[in-house]
């Protein structure tokens, strides 16, 4: 998507190359060709690996097929492709490594909690997630996330990030939580963000 000069993609990995991150898995599915296009005339292009689902295996199953497809190191950072957020990824590993579990999931404060569901956090682990519809200030899931490989342990297949796996993580206590108190969340899914984080980059340069 593309964002004043650049596109989305742009902005992700500058971020990301900013912190002491050696290479970024990207999972595709759908137009695989256009990313490959991208990749060759990307300035990371040395630092990029495309791993093709055969089938779409929703947000778990993807992540489960670059373990099982790669040479992926544990810990590891994953980040959705449709989310930009203030979030300190140096500061957020250094808490998951004093945390000792095999998962942590980013939180951001926003305004209204409607459209995303909320996050119930504490002591730095998460108690809950609350469905979307519920309005007011609260705590979202901001689309940043580090994971052992252990964490994908006994699923396969299609299943999801959200509806199974951290669940089962929070039914064992085993999610921590990293708080992201002044955000400029943005999760550019329907038009009206995308033109938000149009505005907003616009405004940085």
């Amino acid at each position: 998507m593309p964002v004043d000069n650049k596109v989305y993609l742009d902005l992700l990995l500058e971020k990301i190359f900013k912190n002491n991150i050696n290479h970024v898995y990207l999972s595709l599915h759908y137009k695989p060709e256009l990313f490959h296009n991208y990749i060759n005339n990307s300035i990371y292009k040395n630092k990029l690996i495309t791993i093709t689902e055969p089938e779409p295996l929703g947000t778990g199953g993807a992540v489960s097929y670059i373990i099982k497809n790669s040479s992926i190191s544990s810990p590891f950072f994953v980040m959705n492709g449709d989310s930009m957020s203030n979030i300190n990824l140096q500061k957020m590993y250094e808490e998951f490594l004093g945390q000792k579990l095999p998962a942590m999931i980013g939180i951001s404060k926003v305004e209204d909690t409607e459209r995303y569901g909320s996050v119930l956090s504490k002591g730095g682990k998460v108690m809950s997630f609350e469905e979307k519809g519920v309005t007011g200030l609260g705590w979202i899931n901001n689309g940043h996330y580090i994971f052992k490989k252990e964490a994908f342990v006994g699923f396969s297949e299609a299943f999801s990030l959200e509806k199974n796996l951290f669940p089962k993580l929070v039914g064992n206590q085993e999610l921590a939580s990293f708080k992201v108190e002044n955000d400029n969340f943005i999760d550019m899914g329907i038009p009206k963000d995308y033109e938000k984080l149009c505005n907003f980059y616009k405004k940085l340069i």
